[in-house]
């Protein structure tokens, strides 16, 4: 199988500075293309300070992974906190209306993180998550319906990865269908929020959504309590019944993250995917022939360019990683990208190379008591767009010399236009 893609202008030759102080996750050239960056840091410079951030940031895959298992020396308090401190208007629009999300699940340690993974993870069966694959899988092709009645080339993200995972998270959480736009802008909007760097002016405009965005998901809730009907978030309503240690408001709380989690990474993972598979004609063809089996491809997709790029953690104690000592407090960049790209690890790396043997140990969901509760379910929506789309758009092709353009950030690699032709 060929290399992933990447620009011309990524692969010139870089000037003589240390990658470190090239590093910077805002800068156009990296948004568009990391890895060439990455690379170079991951063999020189494996662990560094980056004061662009304000963390030390680590690349290799062993170092990550340990990390990623280490709940005693690491803490994931500060992963959902904003990057950039709110500015005091901001600030005020959160406080005063009353905003109130406690750690629970991704940005929470042990002991409490168990009790709360273990009683928001237990409707999430596999039953319930096969159950929705009629309904996904039905989606689909209406999505690729209009699609085919519409004009090229056409947008695949608008057209179908932006809209469709939301859609079965909804029918997951029983949510009504007609509030996807407004979901998915709030979502998009706490991208930038937590993980961008917005001006001041943005923050308080987003801070604003993320209020509304708040209170849509507690009014979800009550409405759920009122009148549970067969979806999960009336099964955590019931159990909190059973269970009073986990709060109405906590349920409403994670209702409120999962809004944001349970889609966003989906439809760019999904995007992701067929960027990469439609840029080496020989792997569509076969997957269009029925020749590739295609849980390897969805796979070495999440391998080779995860949604999830980059993951925080601070230190609880002083640590050595790769040689390099972090003191207490610190806060830490683990570069996923970077790790499912370590040759020491994965051979030839750049290369997509479906049924590679240890695929699943890349980290595209995380790893340890954290690794990612939505993973069955991610993995099953992209197998089914990958399945539909191949079987009724064999001619599916990208638009020669397009621009990819993604919401800069540290931690997404959100996709938001893919133009084909079919």
């Amino acid at each position: 199988m060929r290399p992933l893609s990447t620009d011309a202008s990524s692969q010139a030759q870089g000037p003589i500075t240390p990658a470190s102080e090239r590093f910077n996750p805002f800068d156009p050239d990296y948004v568009r293309d990391p890895y060439p960056i990455l690379n170079e840091l991951r063999e020189s410079e494996p662990v560094f300070f980056s004061p662009e951030i304000g963390s030390w940031v680590v690349t290799r895959f062993e170092t990550v992974k340990s990390i990623l298992r280490d709940t005693q020396r690491f803490s994931a308090l500060i992963a959902s906190d904003p990057l950039t401190p709110l500015c005091p208007h901001a600030r005020n629009i959160i406080t005063e209306s009353g905003f109130d999300v406690p750690p629970m699940l991704v940005n929470n340690d042990p002991p409490s993180h168990t009790k709360y993974r273990a009683f928001f993870g237990a409707p999430l069966t596999r039953e319930r998550l096969q159950s929705l694959k009629p309904f996904t899988e039905s989606t689909v092709d209406s999505y690729i319906d209009r699609m085919l009645a519409g004009s090229q080339p056409a947008d695949l993200v608008a057209g179908l990865t932006w809209d469709v995972p939301a859609l079965v998270l909804f029918q997951l959480l029983g949510v009504p269908a007609e509030d996807v736009a407004r979901v998915k802008e709030w979502a998009s909007s706490r991208v930038v929020m937590t993980w961008g760097r917005p001006t001041e002016a943005e923050q308080v405009e987003l801070s604003t959504g993320a209020v509304a965005y708040y209170r849509y998901a507690l009014d979800l809730v009550r409405k759920k309590a009122e009148a549970p009907q067969d979806d999960y978030i009336s099964d955590l309503l019931r159990a909190h019944k059973e269970d009073s240690e986990v709060t109405m408001h906590e349920i409403g709380a994670t209702a409120f993250n999962l809004l944001f989690a349970g889609h966003e990474t989906t439809s760019s993972a999904t995007a992701n995917m067929f960027k990469a598979v439609l840029a080496d004609r020989k792997l569509w063809k076969a997957i269009c022939a029925g020749e590739q089996p295609l849980a390897p491809v969805v796979e070495e997709s999440l391998r080779i360019d995860p949604p999830v790029q980059a993951w925080r953690r601070q230190a609880k104690e002083d640590v050595v990683l790769d040689g390099v000592a972090i003191p207490a407090g610190s806060r830490i960049l683990m570069e996923f990208a970077a790790a499912n790209h370590d040759p020491q690890q994965f051979p030839e790396p750049d290369v997509f190379t479906p049924g590679r043997r240890n695929v699943l140990q890349q980290v595209a969901f995380g790893a340890g008591t954290h690794f990612c509760l939505g993973a069955p379910l991610a993995r099953l929506e992209m197998e089914v767009m990958l399945r539909r789309v191949a079987a009724r758009m064999p001619e599916l092709a990208l638009v020669p010399e397009q621009s990819f353009p993604y919401t800069p950030n540290t931690s997404f690699r959100a996709l938001r236009r893919l133009l084909v032709t079919w």
